[in-house]
């Protein structure tokens, strides 16, 4: 049950995302993502790095925009994810901006476990590598609480506008 309402609310998201975006995606501020490789601090050897994964995100500068996709996991287990962010302006002679939002993702989050959907925070940083193509880094910091431990990581993600 838990299984069916995870992903009818992954689906739910994903279109919401296609449809709000659909008439003001410009390609100026749509890229189509390449996940690549996640790097974890802590318990690496039991987590695959290499996390294959395709996806689009419209991020505007300094406005509302969306992302979603596909990736295989850290343990392997097809993930999905969708969600809402703000892109600040460029800076540093336009080759940086900052990304923030959230993101439902739909993943494996323990070893040997069920797949979950979770609200987890997106904050991004994002490096122009040429008029075309930026490098992401996102991830998140250890954060230990009650009964939840989570593992630090840093992942990187490959975009590339297409006009």
């Amino acid at each position: 049950m838990k299984t069916q309402i995870s992903k009818i609310c992954t689906a739910v998201l994903l279109a919401f995302g296609v449809l709000a975006g659909s008439g003001t995606a410009a390609a100026d501020d749509g890229y189509l993502v390449f996940n690549t490789v996640a790097l974890h601090f802590e318990n690496a050897d039991e987590r695959n790095a290499l996390t294959p994964g395709v996806g689009w995100e419209y991020s505007p500068s300094s406005k509302l925009g969306w992302h979603l996709g596909t990736l295989s996991d850290s343990f392997g287990y097809q993930a999905y994810y969708g969600g809402i962010n703000y892109a600040t302006a460029p800076r540093l002679a336009g080759r940086v901006r900052f990304l923030i939002g959230a993101t439902l993702l739909h993943k494996q989050y323990k070893k040997n476990a069920e797949p979950e959907t979770k609200l987890v925070p997106l904050p991004a940083m994002e490096v122009k590598l040429t008029n075309r193509s930026v490098l992401n880094l996102s991830g998140s910091p250890q954060v230990d609480y009650g009964n939840h431990r989570n593992n630090a990581v840093l992942f990187f993600q490959f975009k590339l506008k297409l006009q």
